[in-house]
C-alpha cells in the first residue's frame, strides 16, 4: 500500500510539473505553429523531459549567444523578413554557432550557419584561398534562407527542413517515409523512422531556444526573451571598398575597434579585399554616414558606389 502511495505521489507531482510548462512558456503556441509543428506537441512527455532538464542551462547560452550577436541578429532577422520566412530559423543559427562568426566544426562546418565547403559552394558563395563567404553573416544568412526554402520542398514542413539540416534531405525523406507519417512525435518516437539520435536532440535544441527567446511577446517581466528584441539599435551594412584596401585601415577611418570589425568580416581570411571579386566589408549601419563621408571623401571613386543598405 506504501509503495503504490508513493508511486500516485510521483505521478501526480509529474504531471503537475509537466502541466506548467505551458504556463511558464505561453509562447508555445506561436513557436510551434512557426514550425508547422502541431500545437499538442507541447505535451509530448519526452519534449517536456527535455525542456524541464536542460531549460536552466540553455537559458544560460542563450544569454551568451545573445550577447555575442549584437550586430549580427538585427541582421539576419531582417533578412529573414525580406525573404518571407519566420524570424524564428534564428534560433537553427543559435544551435548551430551559438552567433560565433569564427564557429567551425570537427567536421570543418563553418560561419553562423555551419556551411560544409561543398555545400556553401552550390549556394553560389565564394570559398577560396583569400574568401570563405560561409562566414560572412549576410551572404551566409541569404544562403541559408534558400537552402532551407530548397529542402522544404521536397519535405512540406519547415520544422523537417530544420531536422534535415542538420541529417540531410534524404535522411529525412527516408524516415518519413519508413514511418509512414510526417508527424514529429511520430518521427521521434517510432524505432521504425531511424532519425538519428543527434537529429532529435537538433530540433528539440532549437524548440527550446525559441521558447525562451519569444516568451517575451507573451509574458510580463520577462527580461532574458527580451535580450533579442531589444537588439535592433544597430546592424551590419555591407559596403564596397577598394581592392587591396585591409580592415584595420577601414577600422581606423570609421572610428571604431579593429576587434569589432573583424567578426562581420571572417570571410575575409587575410583582412584584404581580394582584387576582381565583388566581396563587401561588413561596418555597423550606425557608421554608414561616416563611412560615406569618410571613407569616400579619401577616395572619391568610392562615393557613387556606396550602398545605404543591403
Amino acid at each position: 500500500m506504501r509503495f503504490y502511495s508513493i508511486v500516485v505521489m510521483i505521478f501526480f507531482l509529474n504531471s503537475h510539473l509537466y502541466a506548467d510548462i505551458t504556463d511558464e512558456f505561453p509562447s508555445y503556441s506561436y513557436v510551434l505553429n512557426e514550425f508547422d509543428v502541431d500545437v499538442n506537441y507541447i505535451y509530448d512527455r519526452d519534449f517536456q523531459d527535455f525542456v524541464y532538464k536542460n531549460k536552466e542551462i540553455y537559458r544560460q547560452r542563450f544569454i551568451s549567444a545573445v550577447n555575442r550577436g549584437q550586430l549580427i541578429v538585427p541582421t539576419m532577422k531582417e533578412l529573414m523578413y525580406q525573404q518571407d520566412i519566420t524570424p524564428l530559423f534564428i534560433y537553427l543559427a543559435m544551435t548551430e554557432s551559438a552567433f560565433k562568426t569564427e564557429a567551425k566544426s570537427v567536421s570543418a562546418a563553418g560561419g553562423l550557419w555551419q556551411f560544409m565547403r561543398a555545400t556553401g559552394r552550390e549556394q553560389k558563395l565564394l570559398v577560396n584561398s583569400t574568401v570563405d563567404e560561409r562566414y560572412d553573416p549576410i551572404k551566409a544568412t541569404y544562403a541559408a534562407v534558400d537552402y532551407l526554402y530548397k529542402i522544404r520542398e521536397g519535405l512540406g514542413r519547415w520544422y523537417l527542413a530544420a531536422m534535415a539540416y542538420n541529417c540531410g534531405q534524404g535522411c529525412m525523406q527516408r524516415a518519413v517515409a519508413r514511418a509512414g507519417s510526417k508527424d514529429l512525435a511520430t518521427l521521434l518516437h517510432s524505432p521504425r523512422a531511424k532519425v538519428p539520435e543527434q537529429t532529435k536532440k537538433y530540433i528539440k535544441k532549437i524548440l527550446l531556444f525559441a521558447l525562451i527567446g519569444e516568451n517575451y511577446l507573451f509574458k510580463q517581466n520577462d527580461t532574458l526573451g527580451e535580450r533579442i528584441y531589444r537588439m535592433n539599435r544597430d546592424s551590419l551594412t555591407p559596403v564596397p571598398v577598394r581592392a587591396g584596401d585591409n580592415l584595420r585601415h577601414i577600422a581606423n577611418v570609421l572610428n571604431m575597434d579593429y576587434r569589432i570589425l573583424k567578426r562581420t568580416n571572417m570571410h575575409l581570411k587575410k583582412d584584404i579585399i581580394p582584387p576582381n571579386t565583388q566581396v563587401r566589408v561588413n561596418i555597423p549601419t550606425s557608421r554608414l554616414p561616416m563611412f560615406n563621408l569618410r571613407y569616400a571623401g579619401i577616395y572619391p571613386n568610392q562615393r557613387q558606389r556606396v550602398a545605404t543598405r543591403y
